[in-house]
């Protein structure tokens, strides 16, 4: 460290947080004004804490290591793990040194943006109802004399924007309804000036959406279809599309645990999120976000299995299972996506447990109908640190949902393949043309119903803002 380095330190009035590699020295000059060598008690091994006190020997009582390994070692991603474990215990105002973690291969603005970003993503809390929110401690970043004012705002937007996803799915159901969805989309529009158009029960009806009216018919809160409409740019509209189940009993089809159903909406508040950053970062894009809003309840007016309805797209589909609820409010999105003139559709459901068996929570599932879009797709979910997994779209898995009734069914009804069988599904509603990516995030939403996490909003952004 320069001496000019230290000499911001010296002077800094707020406790330091300092990365370090194990192929660094901690500057003489700590040393000297602490009056021992702190290589020697620091653990600089990868995501190892080490807090000393300053004793009043400096302006600021404490200095927070966080060990990064070997610097030849260290990537985006496990950056991303060090700074949002080192951030979970930060109680009070804190400076960054920034420069410090700066390799050949990672620039200083790009470490300022992974610190912000894991930094507010880290701090995020679920709202305990009853109680006010907490505020996410400020940390400045030293970062000498280099500007980085624009990456520190677009960090904050990215990490604003997929908390406000994850704070979303994390109300509860009874305080998240398809009715205060519709209300948060219309305060996203309105911030950043979007166009905002809701299509409720009566328009729904008048235009046929049989697929996301038949699911609500056991609710007596009405169904929406909540459309945003972000422009940026001179190019084709793209449409990226979130599965908005506000909660999901199953239907006829009753689950025999619905603990954890409140985070079904997962991918229509990641839309939000998702348009939420494209309007506060100023995206270079024209997106659409839709998001077909219900819940999947039981009464003497919900649907059955065995009945056949006729979808937007007029394609018929008879019901196997109720609790194959998803892909029926996701197709006729779908379909109104591809009248509004998308070229290029992106959805995140949390879709099927048969994706959760196959990847855990670990990997999202991935499905396309287009080589070029999927490969676009997985160079950028790489860049962006979001593991995904490509699965099999396949004409015998269709062929599966072959019904003597309808066109064809909503599910086998046993298991094998499920989340294969439910994006080939989908796929039936993609029209000639239309370049598809459908992302099961039914293991990655949520941390075992306990919270919600934002999967995949910040790969998708990046889909858009090219």
């Amino acid at each position: 460290m320069k001496q000019s380095e230290y000499k911001n330190i010296k002077e800094c009035q707020k406790d330091i947080i300092y990365p370090i590699y194990k192929d660094q020295d901690i500057c003489k000059g700590l040393i000297e004004t602490l009056g021992y060598d702190l290589n020697n008690s620091i653990d600089k091994e990868f995501n190892k804490i080490t807090q000393i006190h300053t004793l009043g020997k400096l302006p600021f009582e404490t200095i927070t290591f966080i060990g990064l390994g070997f610097s030849q070692d260290i990537t985006t991603t496990k950056l991303r793990k060090a700074f949002g474990h080192v951030s979970q215990g930060i109680k009070k105002e804190s400076v960054f040194i920034a420069k410090k973690a700066v390799t050949n291969n990672i620039s200083i603005e790009k470490i300022t943006e992974l610190f912000v970003e894991s930094h507010i993503i880290a701090q995020y809390q679920e709202h305990k109802i009853g109680h006010d929110i907490k505020d996410i401690v400020q940390v400045d970043i030293m970062a000498q004399d280099i500007d980085v004012s624009s990456h520190i705002e677009k960090a904050i937007a990215y990490g604003e924007g997929i908390n406000y996803a994850r704070e979303l799915a994390d109300t509860p159901s009874n305080l998240m309804t398809p009715e205060h969805l519709v209300e948060e989309a219309k305060k996203v529009a309105q911030q950043y000036g979007m166009e905002c158009t809701i299509l409720d029960k009566k328009m729904l009806k008048e235009m046929k959406a049989g697929g996301i009216l038949s699911v609500n018919l056991g609710s007596h809160i009405p169904a929406y279809m909540i459309c945003l409409k972000y422009t940026n740019a001179n190019t084709p509209y793209s449409a990226v599309i979130g599965k908005g189940l506000t909660f999901d009993s199953g239907g006829y089809n009753l689950k025999g645990n619905s603990y954890g159903m409140k985070y079904d909406m997962c991918g229509g508040a990641d839309v939000l999120g998702i348009m939420r950053i494209l309007g506060a970062t100023k995206a270079k894009a024209n997106v659409y976000g839709i998001i077909p809003t219900t819940e999947n309840l039981v009464s003497d007016k919900a649907y059955k299995p065995q009945d056949v309805i006729t979808t937007l797209s007029g394609q018929t589909v008879e019901i196997v299972s109720t609790d194959a609820e998803g892909r029926l409010i996701l197709c006729d999105a779908i379909t109104y996506a591809q009248q509004l003139g998308a070229t290029h559709l992106i959805d995140l459901a949390t879709l099927t447990g048969a994706c959760v068996s196959a990847l855990g929570n670990i990997y999202t599932g991935v499905f396309s109908n287009s080589e070029d879009y999927y490969k676009m797709f997985e160079k950028i979910a790489k860049e962006s640190d979001e593991k995904a997994w490509r699965l099999p779209i396949d004409p015998e898995y269709f062929a599966k949902l072959k019904s003597a009734s309808a066109d064809f069914k909503n599910s086998v009804g046993k298991p094998g393949a499920g989340a294969s069988v439910a994006a080939n599904f989908l796929e039936a509603f993609i029209e000639e043309g239309t370049e598809w990516i459908h992302l099961d995030i039914a293991g990655t939403a949520d941390n075992n119903g306990t919270a919600a996490t934002g999967a995949m909003v910040r790969t998708v952004v990046k889909m858009f803002d090219l």
